[in-house]
């Protein structure tokens, strides 16, 4: 008992250490983020950190990979789900804002550390976003087969307005707040945008 309840308080703390440092790594960027720093914001001396994490290039690849998996499960999702075409691309949208807005510096710093084409997404994270990616234009091509999507219509446009349309909100937040008068993250805004993604996605596949 006594093992469990350690192994589950090791969990909560390796969670919270996780989610302090994707904020950090959003507003800082990787060089301007110290493991000093994050020790200080989870209440930990920097060596307990390194016995949760090896090093700071770890727990860097560590938060960008679980990001990535969250974009990619809800991808896959539209992939592996029953219905018509239509209605799982309907659930693309509202799995993928799902994903994005339940953390409000995932889709800051997956664009920023693809825009940068940092060392750790050269060396490990390449392999991962190609997997978005390639999923992502699964979806659409299997749409334009099905008809949903217009022959004359290329996907590779498509696939790149509808990455557009799913992140840049929830990179741009200030930008976001002037248009909208909302936060990208209350709740009211994401219902919305639930709605207005799954609208746009239909207008940019023809149908």
């Amino acid at each position: 008992m006594t093992d469990t309840i350690a192994k589950r308080g090791r969990g909560m703390r390796r969670e919270e250490i996780l989610g302090a440092a994707t904020r950090l790594f959003a507003e800082r960027g990787y060089e301007g983020t110290s493991m000093g720093d994050l020790a200080d914001v989870v209440g930990l001396r920097k060596a307990s950190l390194f016995h949760h994490f090896a090093s700071k290039d770890v727990l860097y690849s560590t938060v960008l990979s679980n990001l990535l998996e969250e974009v990619f499960r809800a991808i896959s999702y539209a992939l592996t789900a029953e219905g018509s075409i239509e209605s799982r691309l309907d659930g693309l949208s509202d799995a993928m804002v799902a994903a994005l807005s339940s953390n409000p510096f995932a889709a800051r710093l997956l664009i920023r550390e693809i825009m940068d084409e940092g060392l750790v997404y050269r060396d490990r994270l390449g392999p991962q976003v190609k997997n978005v990616v390639d999923a992502l234009s699964g979806v659409l091509t299997l749409a334009q087969e099905s008809g949903v999507i217009k022959k004359n219509v290329e996907v590779q446009h498509v696939l790149l307005s509808v990455i557009g349309i799913h992140f840049m909100p929830f990179v741009v937040g200030g930008i976001t707040k002037h248009v909208t008068g909302s936060e990208p993250f209350d709740a009211a805004f994401v219902v919305a945008r639930r709605t207005a993604v799954k609208a746009h996605l239909r207008a940019l596949c023809g149908t």
